[in-house]
């Protein structure tokens, strides 16, 4: 599929049916669910490989609502990593889908891939959160990822302009994109963010063009959440999305996550391995009910979270809430010269090797990362080494080493976190650790962005 720009009409066909939806009481919403996921269900039996192997001919017709699915495989995410174009439907292929990668915070970046008849549903889902969100016609809104969005026709008339912040860029190109655009609206990660304002404030420049801020994408600390609010004197709003399945949950006028009961079903994964729809303490297994072209059903997204009955008086939203998530904060790098970096300048860099099946960037000390890497099966010996000379054109006066080992060791929470700072403790003695590879010291480069050749991100355009 090709395209500059997207056509307007379905957003706001489909926007109107989000907002109406939006305003039933939990149980209808719930029936709305069931109906969608018989249909969603059938359809991908039907018409999708991976589903047709994986899926018994008699719980596909026996399912009734989201309380049946417990007696259905999970799809985990190197299922999803592998499976490609076994998981897209009969009809769909990459000529005309988009595809959607994530950032690989969980250690492997999967790709999701939508038709434009999906697209069209997830971009009045996130037209509404930002309308849900304070979002003003003439507002100009700043986005904070890798990818830039498709424009839309009214931006030519200035409304609802948007200015992309390239997060795998340098902090020093970040901050230059942002005083640039004079954005009043901003979204993205709590800690890019955080990022750019310490640089602002590192410079004495104050900028208070900021009025709302919609954070989401990992975990929003009180810490940062004031940092930013208290730099910019702006209102804040959050959402818990992902590129898999996009919003999960949008934080109503009073501060809680309730979840988007018609839009997916969201399962918890207990430590007992009961399941429970909408409610619990566990890992979330989500089915998206809108993603035809590539259906993802009982998906382990790798998030902890604690989901209760909604006791919100908000008057707007009446389905569960998200009281906590777990395991989506990313730490920060420091450079010599004590900035704080957000790390996707490198791991892009990284990910554009297929022979890299996983990766980890360690912090022992402010200036200098160790870039881990894990080769697939028969990977060239000089990976480390052409991985290493890449990094050099992304590393802002960093001095980076890069090893391969075996395998990885998750956190408690199961997740690998992509970027860890160490502070200077010694790594567990343990083999995936302290495996011995190829090592490739990086010196200090000239900063010269290498050309990133990532997917483009579908979500949100």
């Amino acid at each position: 599929m090709s395209g500059s720009t997207f056509s307007l009409a379905p957003v706001a066909y489909h926007l109107a049916g989000i907002r109406r939806r939006e305003r039933l009481g939990h149980a209808e919403q719930r029936r709305i669910q069931a109906r969608r996921l018989r249909e969603l269900v059938r359809h991908a039996y039907a018409n999708v490989p991976h589903y047709r192997r994986a899926f018994a001919r008699a719980r596909v017709e026996g399912l009734r609502g989201a309380d049946d699915l417990a007696g259905f495989p999970v799809l985990d995410r190197m299922d999803l990593h592998r499976a490609g174009a076994d998981l897209l439907a009969a009809g769909h292929e990459e000529a005309n889908t988009r595809a959607a990668t994530t950032s690989g915070s969980s250690g492997v970046p999967v790709t999701v891939r939508s038709s434009e008849r999906d697209l069209g549903y997830l971009r009045a889902t996130y037209l509404q959160d930002l309308l849900a969100s304070g979002l003003r016609p003439t507002d100009r809104i700043a986005y904070f990822r890798v990818n830039p969005f498709l424009r839309h026709p009214l931006e030519r008339l200035g409304v609802l302009r948007n200015f992309h912040i390239g997060t795998d860029r340098p902090l020093d190109e970040q901050v230059a994109a942002f005083l640039a655009a004079r954005p009043t609206f901003l979204i993205g990660f709590p800690n890019v963010i955080a990022s750019v304002v310490d640089e602002l404030t590192r410079r004495g420049i104050a900028y208070d063009g900021v009025r709302s801020v919609l954070f989401g994408g990992e975990r929003l600390t009180p810490a940062v959440r004031a940092h930013v609010l208290g730099y910019f004197g702006a209102r804040h709003h959050e959402v818990y999305a992902c590129v898999e399945t996009f919003t999960i949950a949008r934080a109503c006028p009073r501060g809680n996550l309730h979840l988007r009961t018609s839009d997916l079903v969201v399962e918890v994964e207990q430590e007992d391995g009961s399941v429970s729809v909408e409610h619990g303490r566990g890992e979330v297994l989500l089915t998206r009910l809108r993603g035809r072209a590539m259906p993802l059903i009982r998906y382990r997204l790798g998030d902890r979270v604690h989901i209760t009955p909604d006791d919100c008086r908000c008057e707007r939203d009446a389905t569960p809430i998200v009281r906590e998530v777990l395991g989506r904060s990313q730490d920060r790098i420091a450079g010599h010269d004590g900035r704080h970096y957000y790390g996707d300048f490198l791991t892009y860099v990284v990910q554009d090797f297929p022979e890299v099946t996983r990766m980890q960037v360690l912090q022992r000390r402010p200036g200098a990362v160790e870039v881990v890497i894990v080769p697939a099966a028969g990977a060239r010996d000089a990976l480390a080494g052409d991985v290493a000379r890449a990094l050099r054109h992304r590393s802002p006066g960093l001095d980076v080493t890069v090893r391969t080992a075996t395998r990885i060791t998750p956190e408690a929470n199961g997740k690998i976190k992509i970027i860890k700072v160490l502070e200077d403790r010694v790594l567990p003695d343990d083999s995936s650790a302290t495996e011995k590879g190829h090592s490739s010291h990086v010196a200090e480069g000239n900063d010269q962005p290498a050309h990133h050749r990532a997917p483009r991100d579908h979500l949100h355009r």
